[in-house]
């Protein structure tokens, strides 16, 4: 089911990120098991009113007015009129990433705008597109200019001299070693061949040897190091994802009371727990602000209300394993506090 999800969702965003559009696919639960509930109806006021309070606030803690909310809930409607179905998923994407919040979804944000026009599809506008267009034209006028310039015979730079009229300054480098001595021996030895010729006839003592110039020995190079080309490493499969974990349980301020779309989600847990006999772990997350001690036992109660709930369904109370969190944080916070106020269920 996955996939259909992403195909509708990609009709309005190219790039739709898929772990963020799985990701909702598990909030919306065995709502989307329901053709029903699985539509937005942007008829209804109560679907509506249910859009905003449970998704727009609670899931996503924004914190706008109730008329800013509707406007981009209306404008999402505007951007999808031409779908006679507007899936929930799609309606979740569109307005996470409205609000700059596909974060939430571990995805990542972009930038968005409250309202219809903000949400609404449609081209650059008239002063936009003459802006480009005018880009364009002075990109092409420079790519022309430089083409010509390159033809022009002023433009071009002068060529260099040759070695021979370079005058007195260009002296010759200065040989040093063997090289400098060479000249002179074999000179000497030119005119002791012209002496051998023609003194040797009047004298019999022999002449001293010619010293023997020997060539340099050549420079040995250094063989080419081979290069081996890497082997390419094929990644491991991924493990399958189980649909209805993890999952994140979300309450209200200051109670332990599981709400109609949280026990959804637990109900799919519960289902995806007993198919394959699964072992969990429950969590409960403790509020950043007030008092430690009240939140710490809250959120006991929070996480033991989920796990009442799931042996109510069906899951082996031997199968679940109430886990404290690794860390417990206090003071202001750094994300809106709905996330502190949660319940995770995961796989162990």
């Amino acid at each position: 089911m996955a996939e259909d999800w992403a195909i509708d969702v990609r009709k309005y965003v190219p790039n739709a990120d898929s772990k963020v559009i799985d990701a909702i696919v598990r909030y919306c639960g065995i709502a989307l098991h329901n053709r029903d509930s699985s539509l937005v109806s942007f008829t209804e006021p109560e679907e509506l009113r249910r859009v905003r309070e449970n998704f727009l606030k609670k899931k996503l803690g924004l914190a706008h007015s109730d008329a800013e909310l509707d406007d981009a809930i209306m404008g999402v409607g505007d951007r999808m009129h031409a779908d006679r179905t507007k899936n929930r998923v799609t309606v979740y994407y569109l307005l996470a990433e409205h609000f700059r919040k596909l974060s939430v979804f571990g995805g990542t944000d972009i930038a968005g705008g409250i309202g219809k026009a903000g949400l609404a599809a449609g081209a650059l506008g008239a002063g936009a597109a003459a802006s480009v267009a005018s880009a364009a034209t002075d990109a092409s006028a420079t790519v022309a200019d430089f083409g010509d310039r390159v033809h022009r015979v002023e433009d071009r730079p002068p060529p260099a001299a040759p070695v021979y009229a370079r005058g007195p300054a260009a002296a010759p480098a200065r040989r040093s070693g063997m090289g400098a001595w060479l000249p002179w021996l074999l000179g000497l030895a030119a005119l002791a061949l012209l002496a051998w010729f023609f003194l040797g006839r009047q004298s019999t003592a022999p002449t001293a040897p010619v010293a023997e110039v020997r060539p340099a020995a050549p420079a040995v190079v250094a063989p080419r190091a081979e290069v081996v080309a890497p082997v390419p490493v094929t990644p491991a499969p991924a493990p399958a994802a189980i649909v209805g974990l993890p999952a994140a349980v979300h309450f209200a301020l200051g109670s332990a009371a599981i709400g109609a779309d949280d026990a959804r989600l637990i109900e799919e847990a519960a289902a995806a727990i007993k198919q394959d006999n699964l072992r969990v772990g429950i969590t409960g997350y403790t509020d950043r602000t007030g008092n430690l001690p009240l939140n710490e036992r809250l959120a006991m109660q929070r996480a033991e209300a989920v796990r009442d709930r799931l042996v109510t369904a069906g899951v082996p109370a031997a199968n679940i394993e109430m886990v404290a969190p690794t860390a417990v944080e206090n003071g202001p916070a750094a994300t809106p506090d709905v996330e502190a106020r949660r319940v995770e269920i995961v796989r162990r």
